[in-house]
């Protein structure tokens, strides 16, 4: 039997770039809630740490998960370090 599966990744946006972060994370957000097999794909900035976000999504299969990862808009969080809107990236499945 299969369990459901996460992943997260926290952005901390370059300094002054945190409202942009925000747009483009939730574009990126948008594109992939569509892919088969998610069950949500959610962005919320920490309330403690201004320019601190965090993307969690949720699939049905951790095998969901994993065929996300080579998805076009991925590519769209490298994008975020070489446009600087974000100076840090961490990945967590």
């Amino acid at each position: 039997m299969s369990s459901t599966a996460i992943n997260t990744v926290q952005i901390q946006a370059a300094q002054g770039r945190s409202d942009e972060l925000g747009l483009h994370l939730t574009r990126i957000a948008d594109t992939l809630r569509e892919v088969p097999g998610c069950l949500d794909y959610a962005v919320q900035e920490c309330p403690s740490t201004p320019g601190l976000w965090t993307v969690n999504g949720h699939w049905q299969t951790r095998e969901c998960m994993e065929s996300h990862f080579t998805l076009p808009a991925l590519q769209g969080y490298i994008e975020l370090i070489g446009n600087h809107l974000a100076c840090r990236l961490d990945f967590n499945h």
